[in-house]
């Protein structure tokens, strides 16, 4: 900043500071190490003091600007043509709409990231009261929990992004048979609340999904579970003539028990059909997460608060619990929210505007065949937006995802995909247009971790884009003691245990050493069950520094073992490396020539006008003004305070010549009261510059084919001078003879 430049004042006026117009600083490229360089021209929606906007329109974007947007990373590509390159441009996501998402990727490409980054801009928005929603995240791998902590491990690559690390307070749901065996200490710790389902919201079908493998089951089975949920809500008789009386809401052990008295039952199922229906159902209930009352979208959908639903506890269990599960959180959202609305009551008052972030969509809501999540997820990508709901989903297989689902995508983000499937699913269902040099196998599968291609259903050209994810701010993983805690917990808890204490957590947590984390009820013991348990070491429940060193070797043995016993499912890939384009340098001051004006008016042959290939003339227009704003020396000159004003007039025209058009524009610029003060050569271009008044001037010349534009821009501290200025050069520009 200048400090001693005649047209900043000393005394600057914050009252006049509250909507600046400096241009938004671009990402250093030492934060963006891939920056392939992409031929075709990008035109996205650039507001010079945000970003790129991403998922708004132009006339929603002029009226909330900065509001309810989250920075979600930076423009990574970079153009033979300097002057259409958003390069480290910074990507913003609209979170007041409702959107459908869909994050692609392989394993390890980065996808489950790029969700955290997602719900941490929906947490930091509602931290500054911009928006008002409720986020629920479904983890499957568990590695959205750990949210509460600071990403301490990437704190230098924060610092190139200008950020700090920092947590979220997320409230956790754990399956309830993992939460009961957990001391009090860990549970306000991690902010941890027991989730269960409640028997009574299963149809038929949903049984089937937990009893069997694939969810398949015998006629007679099917009948059998029919017949046992009508006793149970009705009620039924026993041969002693005793009644049951009907339960609204019951457990697995009553559906046993139906099994075990009724003599409707006896009568009509063999002896060898009830006693496998009741191992089944014993199995389903040493779950721990069919539970009567159960978990509602109330209690997961609060307004102001991230929610993640953790499953990985469940393991093998995971995937027909969480389709059952999605599925009510669907149906209870949409539902809740259509009523109210159809009420003409506010939907806001009972259940917020709800983001449902779900990964492993492809085993959920698959291009063939039916699970109990679906329907539910179609029907609420279909509704969701207009009741003020969004839905993200994520997936390692594009290809394996309905088509019903992701054909209501406005926004895409795909990181690295290898097979020939899951790339031709992304160039067929993608909203906007691929690139040629995006549709070679061999780029999509060479991206690295982080980077992604971007589409926007409301981008103008309808052009993907590469972006560089930004870092997550809180700690992204899943491998860590208390997940190693979570599986030694399955060991120990007493199978009838059914009793849940919930743990008031304090408004503010005091930070808590790791030796003091956890203090175990000592009486905790395991009831006899009547089963034999695996011979493992009895984690220690109070734990000392030296005690999570037992606890970490228990877990190294566990992983060993696992990997002993699925090894068949890992691979080592012999993938190409990415390939890593240069970018053409940036100028540095020392390639910058600055030429003083002793004259009043221009030599108009000493301005280079710069020649591109063909773009639309409003292309054109903005790439100039993006090159005034963002060239350093030009952008020095222009901007001497951080409370500067800017005002922009588009000059362009059709079959002119580029002297007649300097000299015109030149000389509206002098009439104005401005006198010409320097040429500034960088790049091919010639930055005209012009003071007085308080203000500075810059207008510089671009051309393709027939069309030329010379984009004027004015910026001074006082609003009201800057605007002036401008309106004094509108007046006097007028179209050359």
């Amino acid at each position: 900043m200048n400090a001693g430049n005649p047209d900043t004042p000393e005394n600057e006026h914050p009252e006049d500071a509250q909507d600046l117009d400096k241009p938004i600083d671009l990402i250093h490229k030492s934060a963006l190490p891939y920056r392939p360089r992409v031929g075709e021209a990008l035109d996205l929606h650039v507001d010079l003091n945000i970003g790129v906007v991403l998922g708004r329109s132009d006339s929603f974007h002029r009226k909330y600007r900065a509001g309810g947007l989250g920075m979600i990373g930076g423009v990574a590509e970079t153009s033979d043509d300097v002057l259409t390159s958003l390069m480290g441009m910074p990507v913003k996501l609209d979170l007041m709409s409702p959107h459908v998402m869909l994050v692609a990727g392989k394993r390890g490409s980065g996808k489950s990231y790029t969700l955290g980054i997602i719900a941490e801009e929906l947490a930091l928005a509602m931290e500054r009261r911009e928006i008002e929603v409720a986020a629920i995240m479904v983890d499957t791998v568990d590695v959205f929990r750990q949210m509460v902590d600071p990403n301490d491990d990437q704190i230098d690559l924060l610092k190139k992004w200008d950020y700090e690390s920092r947590g979220f307070p997320v409230n956790v749901y754990i399956p309830r048979r993992t939460y009961v065996g957990l001391p009090d200490e860990v549970k306000k710790k991690a902010r941890l609340y027991p989730l269960s389902i409640g028997p009574k919201e299963l149809t038929v079908s949903d049984w089937g999904y937990v009893l069997e493998k694939g969810g398949t089951l015998s006629t007679t089975m099917e009948n059998l579970i029919s017949e046992i949920l009508d006793s149970v809500r009705k009620g039924y008789a026993l041969d002693s003539g005793e009644h049951v009386s009907l339960k609204r809401d019951f457990s697995i052990k009553d559906m046993i028990r139906c099994i075990e008295t009724s003599p409707s039952i006896e009568g009509l199922f063999t002896p060898a059909t009830r006693m496998a229906l009741i191992q089944r159902l014993k199995r389903a209930d040493r779950m721990g997460i069919f539970h009567p009352g159960g978990t509602s979208a109330q209690d997961l959908a609060i307004a102001g608060q991230i929610t993640v639903i953790d499953v990985a506890p469940l393991g093998s269990d995971a995937e027909a619990v969480l389709a059952i599960l999605t599925n009510m959180l669907c149906r209870q959202v949409l539902t809740y929210r259509m009523a109210w609305t159809d009420e003409g009551t506010s939907a806001r008052e009972e259940l917020p505007p709800t983001w449902l972030i779900i990964d492993e969509a492809h085993t959920l809501v698959p291009r063939s065949g039916d699970t109990p999540a679906k329907d539910a997820i179609i029907g609420y990508a279909k509704l969701g937006r207009r009741f003020g709901c969004s839905l993200v989903l994520c997936t390692q297989q594009p290809s394996a995802v309905s088509d019903d689902a992701i054909s209501q995508a406005d926004l895409i983000i795909s990181h690295s995909l290898s097979h020939d499937n899951d790339i031709r699913a992304l160039q067929q269902r993608a909203p906007a247009v691929l690139p040629d040099q995006f549709r070679d196998k061999v780029f999509i599968s060479s991206l690295p971790r982080g980077a992604a291609i971007v589409f926007d259903q409301t981008t103008e050209n309808k052009r993907g884009f590469i972006m560089q994810v930004r870092p997550r701010l809180s700690q992204h993983g899943g491998t860590d003691r208390l997940s190693g805690l979570f599986e030694a917990v399955k060991l120990l808890i007493p199978e009838g245990a059914d009793e849940v204490e919930l743990v008031e957590l304090p408004e503010e947590e005091e930070s808590v050493e790791v030796e003091e984390i956890i203090e175990a009820e000592e009486d905790l013991a395991l009831e006899e069950s009547g089963e034999e348990l695996p011979e493992v070491p009895r984690p220690p429940l109070k734990l000392s520094k030296e005690d999570w060193q037992v606890l970490d070797g228990w877990m190294k043995d566990y992983v060993q073992k696992l990997f002993e016993e699925q090894k068949q499912e890992f691979s080592i890939t012999d993938e190409a490396s990415p390939r890593v384009e240069e970018p053409v340098e940036e100028p540095s001051l020392s390639d910058v020539e600055i030429v003083p004006v002793s004259e009043p008016e221009i030599d108009a042959s000493a301005v280079l006008v710069k020649k591109f290939g063909p773009v639309s003339k409003e292309l054109l227009s903005k790439a100039t003004t993006r090159k005034i704003l963002y060239s350093k020396a030009s952008h020095g000159y222009l901007f001497t305070s951080e409370k500067d004003h800017r005002e922009t007039i588009s000059v362009d025209r059709i079959d002119t010549e580029p002297l007649i058009l300097i000299n015109w524009v030149a000389a509206g610029i002098s009439s104005s009261g401005l006198e010409l003060d320097q040429l500034i050569h960088e790049d091919g271009f010639t930055f005209v510059c012009f003071r007085g008044d308080g203000v500075r001037v810059i207008f510089s010349v671009g051309s393709s084919e027939s069309k030329i534009c010379a984009p004027v821009v004015i910026v001074g501290i006082d609003r009201r001078v800057v605007a002036s200025a401008a309106d004094r050069i509108r007046s006097s520009l007028h179209k050359p003879e």
